[in-house]
């Protein structure tokens, strides 16, 4: 913007504000007269626009304070009365909210109380309390001529105190900003004043009523005063739960922090500490703090340990799975393990509601993991879930959550029209509890449906709809990443490559600013994508070139950051695409067994591939070899996960035949190198892996001895630990350590 324009531009904004002020400096002085003659109330019935502008900066504050207390005859006079007399005590030098506390000093000495002074007296606000050491009045003197005696003034310089003190009221309510400190101070002023006049004298009747408050404020979704009047009402599951309504509107209101840590000092039992700390943490996630979601997720799981609750330890693992779904997926599925096993420990079918909709939640969410990757088991857990909740009615909550779920299971299995129904009955779900952090993500992903279904301006609406709010207040930047993903879809869809590339980079700087590993990864999929199509159509080298640098990134992420089928996609990416590529086909379910063994399916199915060619019978005897070592480790895998069950749980017995069977079948099957892998597995477990023991175990069989610089290199260890492994394993009598310095080798023991 020039800068002469940007001058006229803040010239302007400047001459409103100050013409406000003047309009605001007639109104007080109309008001001030009104209160002094005992009019207020008329002169607010006669200019109820001129009021209502007067105060619409504190008219949340008002309404959701004094709730119902202001349904009386005249709430606007009643507003309007007692905003001014608060308006009078901000004009205190100290700023406390009371008539009271006012020293001698103060009144006789301190000019900087004067504008003030003067204009609570001159209003009836305020008396002028008796200094007859200083100055003896006559018994009928107006507080003009005493407080102008009282400081030895005359009539005109009282009026400037006046004037002083009406631009300060004016520049109050209109230009001042509103700070917490004054939020707090006008919400208990009010409290104070309205007590005696609603007769709320014992301290039962007090909390009563402000547990009516905020159950009032709720359901008129004025978030500041339900966590007002909750804490008020010493009510720690009422403030939690309007916590936990929406975490976008109370991350967005400016007294949710200071409210929070006023009840986080209190004394809270070990649920109410749990609650509030996972309360806490949306809170964080909200705002995109990642270190604080961490910190407040683990504080809430300490607090469940310390409690010995398996109830509450599982909602607490199922938050942190949560948090780790888009940074870590490995761990996520990790926590939702923890959180399902704690829960079912809690006996969630015999034990309190609680506990059985802490269990499902947990299902849901694991089943969206599972969905993020692709991963058909999604359907597996979607539907114990489904089944458990048919047994009771379960809340709107839960039922929006599962609803979201089985839409997005249709749209990944293409079923396009089912997944829309879900989406949508959702949306109306969300939208009647008024959770509007829930909104915004099923307006997400209906934006990503209508895009599959080629109806690009109902994608792009919704998408837009998310980033307008985005851009007036806080949301969590997972939805703002994801949206801007969907917005490019939609963009690269209908041709437009560099509206694609401009949302897929919104998206990549909005994911490794918030931490978002696995949201960073796809978007880089999605450039390198864009670019290899714009090089396609532009033969511009620079898009080859960032499409390639987009997928190294994509190969160099960690599989947890990641998924297997994603790092499949990107290596054939750049081939395929510059044939063509489907953008649906990204997002579809794989099979079932694929999804669990992603690396040894794809081995297979490179391997049949091999088979179907006319080649040497060499090439065809190595296939089918590679075939029967990914089925072999496939079984390894599966049986080491059935003995890590039987452990965990002691099993072991229950068991023994089955195993028993299942040796004997490998011992018939495998061949020497399986047979010696096995032997050592249980001397060299806690060195080597199954993977590790086998390939080391095939190049002693195949060289008959490995040096220390083979040994790192077959095992992905540092020549350090290799030789500190090596040495380890002939003290077990696995290996036979000869020669010295260089030429150490280690031979295997027959």
């Amino acid at each position: 913007m020039p800068e002469t324009t940007a001058h006229g531009n803040r010239a302007r904004r400047r001459s409103a504000a100050d013409r406000a002020v003047a309009l605001a400096e007639v109104l007080i002085d109309a008001a001030l007269a009104a209160q002094r003659s005992g009019t207020l109330d008329q002169l607010v019935r006669q200019r109820p626009r001129a009021a209502r502008w007067l105060m619409h900066r504190y008219r949340g504050l008002l309404h959701g304070t004094l709730g119902d207390a202001l349904e009386v005859e005249q709430p606007l006079a009643l507003a309007a009365e007692l905003m001014l007399r608060w308006a009078l005590t901000q004009l205190r030098p100290d700023r406390a909210a009371s008539f009271e506390g006012i020293d001698r000093k103060a009144w006789l000495d301190l000019t900087a109380w004067r504008p003030m002074l003067a204009a609570a007296c001159y209003c009836g606000a305020l008396a002028v309390p008796e200094f007859r050491d200083r100055y003896r009045r006559r018994a009928d003197e107006p507080p003009i001529e005493n407080l102008c005696g009282l400081w030895g003034v005359g009539a005109s310089t009282f009026y400037r105190h006046l004037d002083r003190a009406r631009r300060a009221l004016a520049e109050l309510m209109v230009r001042e900003p509103i700070g917490v400190p004054a939020r707090f101070a006008l919400r208990r002023w009010l409290q104070a004043e309205m007590a005696p006049r609603l007769s709320l004298h014992a301290p039962a009747q007090q909390q009563a009523w402000h547990r009516r408050q905020a159950e009032r404020a709720l359901a008129q979704h004025d978030i500041g005063a339900a966590l007002w009047h909750g804490l008020a009402s010493a009510d720690a599951r009422g403030f939690i739960r309007a916590l936990q309504v929406d975490a976008l509107q109370p991350a967005n209101h400016p007294e949710t922090d200071a409210l929070v840590e006023r009840l986080a000092a209190a004394a809270l039992s070990a649920r109410e500490r749990v609650e509030l700390e996972l309360a806490r943490a949306s809170l964080a996630r909200t705002r995109g703090l990642t270190d604080r979601t961490l910190q407040a997720s683990e504080a809430a799981l300490r607090a469940a340990v310390a409690a010995h609750d398996k109830l509450l330890m599982g909602i607490a693992y199922g938050a942190l799975g949560a948090f780790h779904e888009t940074r870590d997926a490995d761990r996520a599925f990790a926590c939702y393990e923890d959180s399902a096993q704690c829960l079912q420990q809690a006996d969630p079918q015999q034990s309190d509601r609680r506990a059985i909709e802490a269990y499902l939640t947990t299902l849901t969410r694991l089943a969206w993991l599972y969905l993020q990757r692709n991963d058909p088991r999604a359907k597996t857990v979607l539907e114990r879930a489904q089944a458990i909740a048919g047994d009771f009615e379960v809340p709107d909550e839960i039922a929006g959550m599962l609803a979201q779920s089985w839409g997005e299971l249709a749209r990944r299995s293409g079923q396009l029209s089912d997944a829309l129904q879900h989406k949508q009955r959702a949306l109306n779900i969300f939208e009647r509890l008024g959770d509007r952090r829930s909104v915004l993500a099923t307006w997400l992903n209906l934006s990503s449906i209508y895009a599959e279904l080629q109806r690009f301006e109902r994608a792009i609406e919704y998408a837009q709809r998310v980033l307008e709010v985005a851009g007036r207040q806080e949301v969590e930047p997972q939805i703002v990443a994801g949206t801007h993903v969907n917005l490019g879809a939609t963009y690269y869809l209908q041709g437009r490559l560099d509206l694609a590339i401009e949302q897929y980079r919104h998206a990549l700087r909005t994911s490794l600013a918030s931490g978002l590993r696995l949201e960073a990864t796809r978007a880089h999929f999605n450039l390198a994508e864009a670019h290899y199509k714009r090089f396609q159509a532009e033969h511009d080298p620079r898009d080859e070139q960032q499409g390639d640098g987009h997928v190294e990134a994509v190969l160099a992420a960690p599989m947890a950051e990641s998924s297997p089928a994603m790092h499949e996609q990107v290596r054939k990416l750049k081939s395929e695409l510059l044939g063509q590529l489907d953008e649906r086909d990204k997002d579809r379910l794989v099979p079932e067994e694929s999804a669990v063994h992603f690396a040894e399916s794809t081995e297979i199915e490179r391997q049949r591939a091999v088979l179907t060619l006319p080649m040497p019978p060499e090439a065809h005897v190595r296939a089918r070899l590679a075939i029967a070592q990914a089925y072999l480790a496939i079984a390894v895998k599966e049986r080491e996960a059935a003995q890590l069950l039987m452990r965990r749980h002691g099993l072991g017995e229950q068991f023994a035949a089955e195993v028993s069977r299942l040796r004997d079948t490998f011992d018939r099957e495998q061949g020497r190198e399986q047979l010696l892998a096995a032997r050592w597995r249980p001397h060299s477990e806690d060195l080597l892996d199954d993977v590790r023991r086998l390939a080391l175990v095939q190049r002693l069989l195949h060289d008959g001895a490995i040096s220390k610089s083979g040994y790192a290199q077959v095992c992905g260890v540092s020549p350090a630990t290799a030789s500190k492994h090596l040495a380890m394993l002939a003290e077990r009598g696995l290996l036979q350590q000869t020669g010295k310095g260089p030429s150490t080798r280690y031979l295997l023991v027959a």
